[in-house]
């Protein structure tokens, strides 16, 4: 079935819900609610869509990894670089590169729609490069700004391709390979920690992240040569108009004006993930220094954020595998429940515990692996293929405001670093999760209403 008008979506929806109050009397789950997109443009599968997966896990190892890496970078720099400079000024300059980092991708979303990926990605592996090279020379709080600034835009230049491509190779199994291509970002999570614990102590700070440099570098020049798009807005513009000079600016804020703001699905999803997010932000950024004021050493606050990024690995793939048989949302709801108990059952309680903090490393690096994985999976589900980088774009840039001003609240519930407050850092970014987790299930809502056995 072919989808034209946003008419004949209407009337899909309409015919899907139908279907959905048949199969509670049948028992039986039906195809995806809210899928919009037509089975037959997709190969799922094949050689060229799954080296498009390797390519956008190659490239996710780095923008998603030093995000998930961030924690390591932020508490050397804290105890050495920095060590005379107040906590809330350090944290402006981490919460100001996580802002760019996902700010940006308002611009990034609608150009990618229009040109695919090719161009976003080489400025971002050039601005990465030069962000890490930077910070690894940088002794003053105004040089890891301007640093950190080239990286968060680097960054925000290369997530949105690199996530949004999948859509366009993938429908029936976009949950699974989103998870495969995003699980990049725990590897990086996973092998950054610990490339950074050995080389700060062999090297020194400044070689340590040259290295990291000239890693990411590697990964993001295969990533920029292999990943392709299959639809873009430009196939369908008019000869005459491709080369007026502002065009490309015109079809991005075009494309921002398109997105209809009264969808309750499409601001359910953004009040989730900028909850969920900003816990999960929070929790990576200060989980370290959280471990180094329960008295464990700074070498093994690396490795629970080493451990918290390989079971990452899992929880990325495996729910988003499980998520295209039983439902994107329904998946992510459900982790999302395991996340919030692991934080009042065991962190919260028991956080003073070295087993008890491997074990919270575990279970919510597992379940928090699915945030990332399956946000632009089921954006996607709800979102026509050649508006999902104007609308990730546009959910992205709220998640910047998040971590912009998240990560100096954080730090100043914190404050001088005693026990006392990091239980309540801790309670802060439980009742963050809550908040995620409603909106969330209000998004399913949405969808389907109260209905349980509703593949949605």
């Amino acid at each position: 079935m072919t989808i034209e008008t946003q008419d004949d979506v209407i009337e899909l929806q309409v015919t899907q819900r139908h279907h959905s109050v048949a199969s509670i009397y049948s028992n039986e789950p039906i195809a995806v609610i809210g899928e919009v997109q037509d089975e037959k443009e997709y190969p799922d599968g094949g050689f060229h869509s799954y080296l498009i997966v390797a390519g956008s896990f190659l490239g996710l190892i780095v923008n998603l990894g030093i995000i998930n890496s961030i924690g390591a970078i932020q508490v050397y720099v804290s105890n050495h670089q920095l060590a005379d400079v107040k906590a809330t000024t350090i944290s402006w300059i981490f919460s100001i590169y996580l802002a760019l980092a996902y700010f940006i991708a308002i611009f990034t979303g609608p150009i990618f729609d229009r040109n695919g990926p090719l161009g976003l990605l080489v400025c971002s592996t050039v601005l990465i490069f030069l962000g890490l090279m930077g910070s690894a020379n940088s002794v003053e709080v105004w040089q890891f700004v301007l640093s950190f600034i080239s990286l968060g835009i680097g960054n925000g230049l290369g997530m949105t391709p690199l996530i949004g491509v999948i859509s366009h190779w993938f429908l029936k199994k976009r949950g699974n390979c989103t998870g495969i291509a995003t699980s990049g970002g725990s590897v990086g999570g996973l092998i950054f920690p610990l490339m950074l614990r050995h080389t700060y102590a062999v090297y020194g700070y400044e070689w340590a992240i040259r290295i990291l440099a000239f890693t990411c570098l590697g990964c993001m020049i295969l990533a920029t040569v292999i990943v392709r798009p299959r639809f873009s807005t430009k196939d369908n513009e008019d000869v005459s108009e491709r080369g007026h000079k502002f065009r490309a600016l015109t079809m991005t804020f075009d494309s921002l004006r398109s997105i209809k703001l009264n969808d309750p699905k499409y601001i359910y999803v953004i009040l989730g993930a900028f909850f969920a997010e900003l816990s999960l932000v929070l929790l990576l950024t200060y989980f370290a220094t959280y471990a180094m004021a329960q008295g464990v050493s700074e070498a093994t606050s690396y490795i629970l954020l080493a451990v918290w990024s390989g079971t990452g690995i899992f929880g990325r793939w495996i729910p988003g595998y499980v998520s295209d048989h039983y439902g994107r949302f329904n998946i992510n709801v459900l982790m999302l429940l395991v996340y919030n108990l692991a934080i009042f059952v065991l962190w919260l309680p028991f956080g003073s515990n070295l087993s008890v903090l491997f074990a919270f490393s575990v279970i919510g690096g597992f379940s928090l692996g699915s945030i990332l994985s399956l946000l632009p999976a089921c954006l996607a589900q709800i979102t026509p293929v050649n508006e999902f980088g104007a609308k990730y774009g546009l959910l992205n840039a709220c998640l910047s405001f998040a971590n912009l001003f998240g990560i100096p609240i954080a730090s100043v519930v914190i404050g001088n670093g005693s026990v006392h407050n990091y239980n309540m850092f801790v309670v802060f970014v439980g009742i963050l999760s809550v908040f995620g987790t409603f909106f969330w299930y209000l998004s399913r809502f949405a969808l389907v209403g109260f209905k349980l056995n509703v593949k949605v």
